[in-house]
């Protein structure tokens, strides 16, 4: 794939840059993962792994990078909540860290993620979100469908017919 955005940045396939992996699981772990007990970042290092193996099916993840500076990252996979069985594809993973934020990269990543679901006839992408990125994906076309607290968090489970 590698979509060339300018004449430094490209998305790529996390299958064809997988000298990101260890940084993607530092970014998720200390973000996200750190909130379950029992989780450790080698461990998410194994599931980032594992969305790496794909360049066309589900789970497959998208990085956006300046030559090898990781800019942003976004995977698609299946069954992302366990309290949602029916909601088949999901959109995951979307991070862009602190100090490179409100550049546009997640805008960048996104697209290409979402494009790349309606390649494979996805009708429907579901999301989880903290109540403070949910705008972000307004933008997009996601909705809002329910409401929960995960671990202490509030956050909101969004849709977007594709």
């Amino acid at each position: 794939m590698d979509k060339q955005i300018n004449n430094r940045m490209k998305v790529s396939f996390l299958a064809d840059e997988k000298h990101f992996i260890p940084t993607i699981a530092q970014w998720y772990f200390e973000e996200w993962a750190h909130l379950t007990q029992g989780i450790s970042q080698e461990d998410i290092e194994i599931k980032v792994a594992k969305v790496a193996e794909s360049r066309a099916a589900l789970p497959i993840s998208f990085v956006l990078h300046d030559h090898d500076e990781l800019l942003a990252v976004a995977e698609l996979k299946f069954h992302e909540h366990p309290k949602f069985p029916d909601y088949k594809h999901w959109l995951g993973g979307v991070f862009v860290p602190a100090d490179k934020r409100g550049r546009g990269y997640a805008t960048t990543v996104l697209q290409q993620a979402l494009k790349h679901a309606k390649t494979q006839q996805i009708t429907s992408l579901y999301l989880q979100c903290e109540q403070h990125n949910i705008r972000l994906y307004l933008k997009y076309g996601f909705e809002v469908i329910h409401s929960l607290n995960d671990k202490g968090v509030d956050k909101a489970v969004m849709v977007k017919a594709l």
